[in-house]
């Protein structure tokens, strides 16, 4: 029971640490956004995983229709300790005229896990291109290339069906103009709980900053989600 508490308290203290160090940076503009997801995964014996996922998002206060996403992975298991991942993202998005546009963005990931216990910490690279369409060959020349690393820890809350977990994340373009690399940095606490052993609701709340950019933003952002395993 003690080991719990402490696992418990640590997690709260990185979480309390993340939300805290985020009051160091200062937007210029404010807003809150909601997004709704909903996941599907079929996991094998031989350690491979698909899923699918739709995003709906609203910005604005919530009042404004941000975008849409539906996203397909792979996700194929080495071990405990290391997996691999690949993906493809098509989306719709409004601009500030509200025209609706279509992007398009493919992912490849590397996460590296190690559990204390309850306590699972994981750290992941992900490479990402995007671009606006793919009607001609010069729609892949442009330089689009973005990395992005997320530090996570997750911990199951013993004899419940709720798990909670706390993260942080920054990215940023390689081809930047003006050298600085990192230009968002996202806080995210939540938790999920089982409804069966197939299904779960995630509810997660998100601080995001925009940093070393004109009129930064500043989003705080709630997250409600379900997932299904197939």
């Amino acid at each position: 029971m003690m080991t719990t508490i402490k696992q418990a308290g640590s997690l709260l203290f990185i979480t309390l640490f993340l939300i805290s160090a985020a009051d160091c940076l200062y937007g210029q503009r404010k807003d809150f956004q909601s997004w709704y997801e909903v996941e599907l995964d079929r996991g094998f014996k031989n350690g491979l995983g698909l899923s699918a996922e739709i995003e709906q998002r609203f910005r604005n206060n919530s009042s404004r229709y941000d975008r849409s996403l539906v996203t397909i992975a792979a996700e194929y298991d080495f071990g405990d300790y290391l997996s691999a991942a690949a993906g493809a993202r098509m989306l719709m998005a409004s601009d500030r005229e509200m025209n609706i546009q279509p992007r398009y963005r493919f992912h490849a990931d590397g996460t590296g896990r190690y559990a204390l216990s309850e306590l699972d910490l994981s750290f992941r690279v992900r490479l990402q291109y995007g671009f606006e369409d793919f009607m001609y060959l010069t729609d892949f020349q442009q330089d689009n290339l973005m990395g992005r690393f997320r530090i996570k820890a997750a911990y199951h809350l013993f004899g419940t069906r709720i798990d909670v977990f706390t993260l942080a994340e920054s990215w940023g373009l390689f081809s930047s103009a003006d050298g600085r690399f990192f230009k968002q940095l996202r806080y995210s606490a939540g938790a999920s709980y089982s409804l069966s052993f197939r299904s779960e609701l995630g509810l997660r709340y998100i601080l995001e900053d925009e940093f070393n950019q004109v009129n930064p933003l500043r989003s705080h952002i709630l997250v409600l989600g379900f997932a299904y395993s197939l």
